[in-house]
Formats: C-alpha cells, structure tokens, sequence
C-alpha cells in the first residue's frame, strides 16, 4: 500500500550521499515551525509520503543512515526527503496514486452515510416532534387541571370538616 517492496528497496540501498550532495534540486525557504512525527518525519511531507518515509526507515537500514549522516548537517531534512520522493517517484507513484484514490473515495462515502444519517435523523425529528407536539398538549392540559385544583382546591373534595351552612366565613377565619 506505501510501495515498500523488495524493488524499492533494492533501489533504496544503491542510493549514496553523493548521490544526495550533487542532486540539482533548489533549496526553498523552510518554515521554522513545521513539526515532526514520533519517528523525526518531517510533517509537511503528505500523508502516504509520511507512512511511506516512517516504513522505509524502518525496514531499510542504510536510508536511515543516509538521512543520519546527511541531516543536519549536510542539508536539511526537507531537501533530503524532497531528493528521496524525485529519485524513487518511478518506484512508488502507483501506489500514492492508489492510496490517494481510496482516501478520496472513502471521503466521498462518509459524506454520503453523514447525509443518509441527517435525513434519516430529520425524518425522524418530523415523527418524533408530531408525537411530542400531542404529549405537550395532553401534558399541558394535564398540568393546567394540577394547577387549577392546586390553586382552587379539589371541588369534589371537602376542606376536612363538615359545611352544614350553619358557620360563616368569619369563623373560619377566626380558626385559622
């Protein structure tokens, strides 16, 4: 998948440091501030050109020293790595092309099942909030019955003593 094979690797292990030292490449202004991966990969590499650089130091011993030997000192890293990617561009341009692709589409479907799931979601909202719209409305005439009784007292319910007529407004008053 990161054009690791066998051939590159062959490729990889005739490479020299002279090689590197007398490749016509024109060193760029360097952004101070680019940071590296755990494995000192230089991260304004692309995403397959950073997997690609972490396997290859990894599994092919006389790159890692190449870059041990010419980095700092000699050039810097995002000079090497950019002489890296022209020299094996033949070796490994398939498979970054691939890599790419499958990311593209893997995007394209992620947007697509968000989209699927946002309908569905509305769709469900719409159900939902038409069910929720009849409980508010028997919750809420409910709650008005509540605060009514609350307020008036129950009319079916007595206030705890007998109402003969007989006792005047004033006496309850007196009671309380």
């Amino acid at each position: 998948m990161f054009g690791v094979t066998d051939d590159l690797r062959d490729f990889v292990k005739g490479l020299t440091s002279i090689t590197f030292q007398n490749f016509p490449i024109q060193d760029e202004g360097e952004p101070s501030d680019v940071e590296t991966t755990e494995s000192n990969v230089r991260k304004d590499l692309s995403e397959w050109q950073e997997r690609h650089a972490t396997l290859v130091l990894t599994t092919v011993k006389q790159i890692s020293k190449l870059r041990y030997e010419l980095c700092p000192r000699v050039m810097k890293e995002r000079r090497f790595w950019r002489i890296y990617f022209t020299l094996v561009s033949t070796h490994v341009a398939t498979y970054e092309k691939q890599y790419m692709e499958e990311v593209k589409r893997k995007a394209e479907e992620q947007i697509k099942d968000e989209k699927e799931k946002e309908s569905s979601v509305v769709g469900e909202n719409s159900s939902q909030s038409e069910s929720t719209e009849k409980n508010l409305k028997s919750k809420t005439s409910s709650d008005e019955q509540e605060l009514d009784s609350f307020l008036l007292g129950d009319l079916e319910d007595s206030d705890g003593g007998p109402d003969d007529g007989d006792a005047s407004f004033d006496d309850d008053f007196d009671r309380i």
